[in-house]
């Protein structure tokens, strides 16, 4: 019997709304909705209970089985029993068979979505209800009926890439784009970010966009094949606070689309203003319609902000609001503003990036000229020009202001590969392949194993993750011992590069997330004035610790392990164990700048961001931290 508890009844519109649309624009793809839908709910639901256990949120007894686990969560009078095949170092889980509930009476329920699963928890774990209970709810609804769509989505876009891969004779994914990358107009890096379909694979929220409309998803999500037009927008200099080391946005967006100045001195006589005194904005097309010609009015009225005609074309990265140039591999890639909820944020451009990044950009790439050990295997992707509109009064909507009027303007990490090189986002690593339908990370162990004649699929998975981990950890490692930066390098913000299937470097991107050490960085390189609005700084070597655990062992190399240890059914223990070889020769060649950094990286326990937690009690912007295993404990440092 399935149950029909519900939270809220808020999320039903949006979900008329989702079946409006397919109904409406995809007809023939409605029932394949319908069966995605029950997919992706059910992928969701799991999410949320393995982070309800791995963060400790509720209690729950724990049997053995023979070749199960079998967890109970005790709820008042009521319980919900959930059946555990595996469970992985850092506390992933499989689970298997029916989500089962049992109300006070002993009558059992299926539970097949989140939703029921919180509706219980309203009735039993008064404690757990916060303010931001309901708003949870939501975002859980919605982010289930995207995942929905994007797997759909997903469905209509493999079909032309089969197509393609079979008249290029592409085997894989990576033999797809070495095929296809002499067509100057192909980006390989876009290709695999688009291909990211289940977005985060351990927040619930992964698809949660709070705001758009299932149009609006369909026309510029990345797993749709979203290609924005980007409008530039003229904002009069006193409005704005430009912040770069050699080109503003506005010179580099004039040089890369030399068509914005024609348009631009047209405006300009047909407004009777004078151009020069007005800097651009790339603003996305949702963000304009809904926020920009809203909220700001007024000074559209006066000729303060005039969006131009002009359209840059794009095309959608994994990160929905980051876009890279359509059709063009040297151009900069964009960050723009959208006043939308993805995962845990409103995913506008704070006032404090758009100054801070340049700033560290540049800090971070003279670390990497002075230091070879760095710059051997990691490289920045610069943000060479933030901007944000400056209000000129202290109103309460001052912030709201900034960060929706704002823009970070990114190198494109493709602009320098040499003929032999291709760029992939490490979260394309976990996805599947619209080409072999494979886990793309399978198919570059695969690939691994031919190239080095390894005997088998266990042994090729431990030679690429150490491999990964020798271009992946040294630069990172030495930059938190020896610099005091932290870099938030998990799977999304880490772009690596191969060449003939074998990974060589890597690219880190968005500055957003990073920790500084100031006592240690100005030793060998003078910070300045930084915007420590987002708690950029820090005095605690344990806060550098932090972001690394999470970000790098846990949301990065823990991920992938699991993912090859589920799809090849590996010994998950074992693909520990080149990572812990790598991080131990690296430390012992830096452990001498500071054994403090060395201890906590052979504690027992590590720390992990509760993201479930941070989402419940609505503290997404403090971090809320629960310990866990650390795979690099002392006793097993020296195996």
């Amino acid at each position: 019997m399935e149950s029909t508890l519900r939270v809220s009844d808020r999320e039903d519109n949006y979900e008329i709304q989702v079946f409006h649309h397919m109904r409406n624009n995809y007809e023939t793809l409605v029932e394949r909705f319908r069966e995605n839908l029950i997919v992706a709910r059910k992928t969701i639901l799991h999410q949320l209970i393995q982070g309800i256990i791995r963060e400790e949120i509720l209690p729950f007894d724990s049997r053995e089985g023979t070749e199960l686990t079998y967890i109970t969560f005790r709820l008042s009078k009521e319980q919900i029993d959930i059946n555990v095949r595996n469970t992985y170092t850092l506390g992933q889980i499989d689970i298997v068979g029916d989500v089962l509930h049992r109300d006070a009476d002993g009558n059992e329920t299926v539970l097949s979505n989140a939703d029921q699963f919180l509706s219980i928890l309203v009735h039993n774990e008064p404690k757990l209800i916060s303010d931001n209970f309901e708003q949870f709810c939501e975002e859980i609804s919605n982010s289930s009926l995207n995942y929905g769509l994007a797997l759909t989505a997903a469905e209509k876009r493999m079909k032309t890439v089969q197509e393609e891969a079979e008249q290029l004779d592409a085997r894989d994914s990576f033999s797809y784009v070495e095929k296809k990358r002499g067509d100057a107009t192909f980006s390989p890096l876009t290709f695999f970010e688009q291909w990211v379909v289940q977005g985060h694979t351990i927040h619930p929220c992964s698809r949660t966009r709070l705001g758009l409309s299932p149009m609006d998803v369909s026309r510029y999500a990345p797993e749709w094949g979203g290609q924005p037009d980007v409008i530039p927008v003229l904002v009069h200099k006193s409005y704005c606070r430009s912040t770069h080391k050699k080109k503003s946005a506005t010179r580099i967006l004039l040089e890369e689309y030399p068509e914005l100045q024609e348009d631009l001195e047209r405006v300009a006589s047909e407004k009777g203003i004078e151009h020069r005194e007005y800097e651009l904005i790339p603003v996305h097309p949702w963000q304009f319609e809904h926020t920009i010609s809203k909220h700001y009015r007024r000074l559209i009225e006066r000729n303060m902000i005039i969006p131009l005609s002009e359209r840059i074309k794009t095309m959608a990265l994994i990160s929905f609001r980051s876009l890279a140039p359509f059709e063009n591999r040297s151009k900069h890639h964009i960050k723009t503003a959208i006043n939308v909820q993805m995962t845990s944020a409103v995913r506008t451009v704070s006032a404090a990036s758009t100054y801070n990044g340049p700033l560290i950009s540049s800090v971070l790439k003279e670390i990497g000229a002075r230091d070879p050990f760095i710059s051997n295997s990691l490289s920045f992707m610069g943000e060479d020009a933030g901007i944000h509109f400056e209000p000129d009064s202290d109103g309460d909507d001052r912030h709201f202001l900034q960060k929706n009027l704002a823009s970070i303007i990114r190198e494109n990490p493709e602009a320098t590969l040499t003929k032999d090189e291709v760029a992939i986002p490490a979260a394309a690593f976990i996805a599947d392949s619209p080409v072999s339908q494979k886990l793309i990370l399978q198919e570059l162990v695969e690939r691994y194993k031919e190239k080095m004649n390894h005997p088998s699929l266990q042994v090729a998975a431990e030679a690429f993750i150490k491999r990964y981990c020798e271009v992946l950890l040294p630069g990172i490692m030495s930059l938190i011992v020896k610099y005091g930066v932290s870099l938030e390098a998990h799977l999304q913000n880490t772009v690596c590069v191969f060449k003939d299937g074998v990974p060589e470097r890597v690219i880190f991107r968005d500055n957003g997330g990073i920790r500084i050490l100031t006592e240690r960085l100005e030793t060998f390189v003078a910070l300045g004035a930084l915007d420590n609005s987002t708690n950029l700084l820090t005095t605690k070597p344990e806060e550098l610790h932090d972001i690394f655990f999470h970000a790098i062992i846990h949301n990065h190399i823990g991920e992938m392990n699991v993912a090859l240890s589920r799809r090849l059914d590996l010994d998950e223990q074992s693909l520990w164990n080149p990572v812990r070889k790598v991080v131990r020769d690296v430390y012992e060649s830096l452990k001498s700048d500071t054994e403090h950094d060395y201890e906590l990286l052979k504690a027992t326990r590590s720390r992990m961001k509760a993201l479930v937690k941070m989402r419940l009690t609505n503290k997404y912007t403090e971090n809320m931290y629960v310990d866990v295993v650390n795979p690099l404990h002392n006793e097993v440092f020296e195996k």
